[in-house]
């Protein structure tokens, strides 16, 4: 018994303070801050176009900016929410619940975009390439980074929290995107940008999975 209590208290002599973990919203206000700027550098590697914020119509571009951001730094919140232990995604259905109405708002603004738009010129249709090669190259920084994060407290379900964390991602990257990109939408781009947003999911689900897993 002697010797058992001598084991504990060695133990106990040696363990570390634990750190409590931030509030998601704090971690996802640093992760922005550092991710966004990292993800636009990134896109450097590109010829990047500026577009005209004074242009008739650029109101709709504006709005899915700033809807896009929104709704990554949401997403981003409520993967670190979580991956906390004892906060299932089914337990957070108010904020799924935000999340999911913001993305409908966001499909509507775009589709507005798109209708207010003038026909595409079957020439340009290599446009969309460029926008999926953006949302690439500014997403895979911010994948590591939220991959990153995730691991300091893990998951119990990794690959929903990290689905949601892929979609905040994908929302930050076209909202990037936004800043380098005509005012003007058309099917054929919004389709790639769909696209680069589903590669982004897929991509953080699958390699931080075994990052993130408890």
């Amino acid at each position: 018994m002697a010797d058992h209590r001598m084991l504990i208290d060695s133990l106990s002599q040696s363990l570390a303070p634990i750190r409590r973990t931030r509030p998601p919203v704090m971690r996802a206000l640093c992760w922005v801050a550092l991710a966004l700027p990292s993800g636009f550098l990134a896109t450097k590697l590109i010829p990047t176009f500026y577009p005209d914020w004074t242009a008739p119509g650029m109101g709709w571009a504006i709005a899915q900016v700033g809807l896009a951001l929104v709704l990554g730094m949401a997403a981003v919140m409520l993967a670190f929410d979580t991956s906390i232990p004892g906060r299932p995604l089914r337990a957070r259905s108010g904020a799924v619940l935000f999340v999911a109405g913001l993305a409908l708002v966001w499909l509507a603004v775009c589709a507005g975009n798109m209708l207010a738009s003038p026909q595409l010129d079957f020439n340009r249709l290599g446009a969309g390439v460029y926008c999926y090669t953006f949302m690439m190259l500014a997403g895979a920084p911010m994948i590591v980074m939220v991959i990153l994060a995730l691991r300091q407290t893990r998951a119990l379900h990794p690959r929903r929290t990290l689905l949601v964390a892929g979609v905040g991602v994908a929302f930050a990257a076209a909202g990037l995107l936004g800043f380098c990109h005509p005012g003007t939408l058309h099917v054929a781009d919004f389709c790639m940008h769909l696209t680069a947003g589903a590669t982004i999911v897929g991509l953080t689900t699958l390699i931080g999975r075994r990052f993130v897993a408890a």
